[in-house]
């Protein structure tokens, strides 16, 4: 939107002075307002996640092209999030590969002035959250996020272990969001660059493609539920196995229905 309507659009849903003075000085460094036909992360602006909307952010073109983003959360008497709840990497080109989200930063809860917080995965919020950012995804392309912050700690560990990455939390919510057909866990940062370590769900590319990768997962599943549970790691497998039957009894019905039609 034009310099003049996000001044408007500000006055309009920030009605405290501070927060508009912390938007406004993003606003002077660059990053911009994105209304829903300017850009791909326009069409999240303002949806709602329980009593909170989204306000988002579009900022600076990184080497390769993509577009860094931030997401901020406002409640209903607008006050706004002190931090934002994403930090990312936005890419879209020609070829379904190139098409991506790449989630540097994500926090599962917001804090806002006088100290009232949001838990988004308690209240079941991060699943919608993460649903938005599928949504965003063509056939193909991929969704990834990062595992290092303390609100991963869980798949953190369970991906050290050797779980699925469906069965983890994070890779659960990347199953429910469209890109989980399969995964990559970039456990390593290669030299820095790509900054921390990562789960990267894919979204497939057709039919075919989500019934082969379908039944890979499934196989996937029944062999790590089929394996003896190990007592030392009981804290983290129990968590996972409960994901492996919810995901495979989906993915089972899916096979099922498919067989039918």
């Amino acid at each position: 939107m034009s310099e003049r309507n996000a001044q408007l659009y500000l006055e309009r849903i920030l009605p405290h002075e501070g927060d508009r003075r912390r938007i406004g000085a993003l606003l002077e460094r660059g990053w911009s307002l994105p209304a829903r036909g300017d850009h791909p992360l326009g069409r999240l602006q303002g949806r709602a996640l329980g009593p909170a909307r989204l306000l988002m952010l579009l900022g600076p073109k990184n080497a390769v092209g993509a577009v860094y983003f931030q997401a901020f959360l406002r409640l209903a008497d607008g006050r706004l999030s002190v931090e934002p709840l994403l930090l990312g990497l936005h890419n879209s080109g020609r070829y379904p590969a190139y098409n991506w989200i790449d989630v540097i930063r994500y926090e599962e809860s917001a804090t806002f002035e006088g100290g009232e917080g949001l838990d988004l995965a308690a209240d079941g919020l991060d699943r919608r959250l993460f649903r938005l950012l599928g949504q965003l995804i063509p056939p193909g392309g991929h969704l990834m996020v990062e595992y290092e912050s303390e609100g991963q700690r869980l798949s953190e560990r369970m991906l050290a272990l050797g779980v699925p990455p469906v069965a983890t939390p994070l890779g659960y919510l990347l199953f429910l969001s469209g890109c989980g057909a399969s995964f990559r866990d970039w456990y390593i940062s290669e030299g820095g660059r790509e900054g921390p370590r990562k789960l990267q769900g894919f979204k497939p590319l057709d039919d075919e493609d989500a019934g082969r990768k379908a039944g890979s997962m499934a196989e996937e599943l029944r062999q790590f539920l089929g394996r003896a549970p190990r007592k030392e790691h009981r804290q983290w497998e129990g968590p996972a196995r409960r994901l492996a039957r919810r995901v495979l009894r989906r993915l089972e019905a899916s096979a099922a229905a498919a067989a039918q039609g």
